[in-house]
């Protein structure tokens, strides 16, 4: 199931609006006043964030549907049914209200990035990491790069693999949730949520979850004509698997992912068209140089390459092998979890 995990809604104010509200829960306990966030509803499954820069200042509502519904965001995503799409829109507008004491509802807000979520149960952190590790070999893909460099310090790619398009407004994560807990930054230590978060870690172990998030104005409005809040939340909601799906193919190639050499025994014991099978072995190999299978592709310079990743699909077997260095032979496609 294909599930939203967040919602973030924006009102643009002036000043004086923004200093308003700000200053009304600045000193409550549950204000953090280093990030700006307010925890106020944060069991409703809201925060509320006064965002400013040097010229603008912005109220964010950081929504998790499922929370909002009364669900576990770990282990029981919500569901995006009419029923349940129409009462999250009753329960935000209601929150909305209570909050700002009835000067603003759910309409005032701008929906300005939506992401999509599938939690994999694995069973394990170590299974989680084998898949960071195997999907850090796509590396590069079209229409996308790495998200993080080795001069992002802070980033931990032993828990983590993601992409932001180079252009589109759409980014791909994929990351061990266990850890990420543990990593939460330091607003998460707020006395009020340590019980929250060990309960959190024992639910989040062994899931690797896999998002995609639109974060622009022309990603949304690649998935939906609607400028209403409202009905674009109903729209996309309705349409999770799709958009979910429409991303995830672009990153992840089908197939059980090998190490090279047992995918390349594969290969040669099912495919019987010999030009088709040295294809195939020639990709095997300038992926691990290249460190992408998309430039792995480029340098082909193959008009017929898409025959050889069908063949690929065919057999069941990855393009994108585990490296030598890993100690797992094997793991079953993403595919089969989805």
């Amino acid at each position: 199931m294909i599930s939203i995990h967040t919602i973030e809604l924006t009102m643009e104010v002036d000043k004086d609006t923004f200093d308003k509200w700000r200053d009304k829960v600045r000193y409550k306990i549950k204000y953090n006043k280093d990030t700006g966030k307010d925890y106020s509803f944060v069991e409703d499954g809201i925060t509320i964030w006064y965002y400013k820069t040097e010229y603008k200042r912005k109220i964010k509502l950081l929504v998790n549907p499922s929370r909002v519904l009364g669900f576990d965001d770990l282990v029981t995503l919500w569901k995006p049914k009419k029923k349940n799409i129409a009462k999250l829109l009753s329960k935000l507008d209601e929150n909305i209200n209570s909050y700002f004491d009835f000067e603003y509802k759910l309409r005032d807000f701008k929906l300005t990035r939506i992401d999509f979520t599938k939690n994999i149960q694995l069973g394990s952190r170590d299974k989680v990491s084998a898949y960071i590790k195997v999907l850090y070999n796509i590396r590069k893909v079209k229409g996308f790069s790495p998200k993080y460099n080795k001069h992002d310090k802070w980033y931990d790619d032993d828990i983590g693999f993601d992409l932001k398009g180079n252009s589109n407004g759409i980014e791909f994560t994929a990351y061990d949730k266990e850890a990420c807990i543990k990593q939460q930054a330091s607003e998460t230590e707020m006395e009020f949520r340590k019980k929250e978060r060990e309960a959190r870690l024992a639910r989040a172990k062994g899931i690797l979850r896999i998002e995609v998030k639109l974060t622009t104005q022309k990603a949304i409005r690649a998935y939906t004509n609607e400028e209403d809040t409202i009905r674009r939340i109903i729209e996309l909601s309705a349409n999770s698997g799709e958009i979910f799906l429409d991303t995830f193919n672009r990153v992840v190639p089908p197939g059980d992912f090998y190490k090279k050499d047992e995918a390349v025994r594969l290969i040669d014991e099912r495919v019987a068209d010999k030009k088709l099978k040295k294809k195939m072995l020639r990709l095997l190999e300038l992926i691990p140089k290249k460190k992408s299978l998309y430039l792995a592709i480029k340098e082909m310079n193959d008009r017929n390459i898409d025959r050889a990743l069908t063949e690929f699909c065919k057999h069941n077997i990855s393009p994108v092998t585990i490296s030598k260095r890993h100690n797992i032979k094997h793991l079953k496609s993403l595919y089969a979890f989805i």
